[in-house]
């Protein structure tokens, strides 16, 4: 890397970030499919269904599992293998935390003619860059929908939908730095396995019936306790996460299938179908019914 080709940092507060969007979409990728390159902006990478290998210039190799967000920073070479088959189903968003950089521009790197200018800008704040990690192993339910709004708005294109992304994009980076700056004050690093090893047991068995002394017992420890070092890792508590997981699933099944509501409730864990509308009104915004009509449209 040439020190003109080193991403410029710039000093700003949560209240200056304008980010704009560059390009937005849900898309799935076999394992023939690999990326091996640079890019100038940033891109935010949430893994849906499948996992990734990522290998980020400078970093140890990273095992991106279904619900984490990876985030790839400007310039830095970075590799992208799929490991599941038949796919792996992602949401990608790139974006410039400041709104100056041209957007006609192709946000991959030519090696053979780099354009220095193009670099995005890496915000600092408080003297650091304005993200630590790289990667989160798992992401609240807000910032899941925040990134498939960015990716409905984009791609609509309807009259002000560049304030609309900016303004979703801000709530989504400050809800990001919460997860960052909690997990750093609070979490143990003696529990960061057991921790995850959790959250991959609820993922791949969500309608069971999770209790908060049965996930004590990963850690060996007292409920209270746990609960604390699960939020402190994963950004949310862990019966929110159970319902995070299930909510994802219920989404998926009423886009996908025709599968009537009730059976989707009981499939998911839920024993009460009227709490499970309740629970997934109040994390959409709308009722199971609504969502199904509406995202057949869309």
């Amino acid at each position: 890397m040439t020190a003109s080709m080193i991403p410029t940092s710039r000093s700003t507060t949560l209240r200056e970030l304008s980010p704009v969007i560059h390009w937005a979409q849900p898309h799935n990728r076999t394992p023939a499919f690999k990326w091996s390159r640079r890019i100038y902006d940033f891109q935010l990478l949430y893994v849906k269904h499948g996992e990734l290998r990522a290998t980020i210039e400078g970093e140890t190799p990273l095992k991106v599992r279904a619900g984490s967000l990876l985030i790839l920073p400007p310039w830095r070479h970075h590799r992208i293998e799929v490991l599941t088959e038949p796919c792996a189903e992602l949401l990608g968003v790139h974006f410039d935390f400041f709104d100056t950089a041209e957007t006609a521009h192709s946000i991959l790197v030519d090696e053979g003619a780099p354009n220095a200018e193009l670099l995005s800008h890496i915000p600092f704040l408080h003297d650091k860059p304005i993200f630590t990690e790289l990667l989160f192993n798992t992401v609240s339910p807000r910032i899941i929908t925040l990134l498939e709004n960015v990716i409905q708005e984009w791609n609509d294109r309807q009259q002000g939908y560049e304030v609309i992304c900016k303004g979703l994009m801000v709530h989504l980076i400050t809800l990001l730095l919460r997860h960052q700056s909690e997990r750093r004050g609070l979490s143990h690093p003696k529990y960061e396995q057991q921790l995850l090893q959790l959250a991959e047991e609820i993922r791949s068995d969500f309608s069971r019936k999770w209790t908060s002394v049965e996930m004590a017992k990963y850690l060996r420890v007292h409920e209270d306790y746990m609960s604390r070092q699960f939020k402190a890792m994963m950004g949310i508590g862990p019966n929110k996460f159970v319902q995070s997981v299930r909510h994802q699933e219920a989404k998926r099944l009423l886009r996908e299938t025709d599968q009537t509501i009730e059976s989707i409730s009981a499939a998911i864990g839920y024993e009460d179908f009227h709490y499970f509308s309740r629970i997934f009104r109040r994390w959409e915004g709308m009722s199971a019914m609504q969502f199904r009509k509406l995202s057949r449209m869309i």
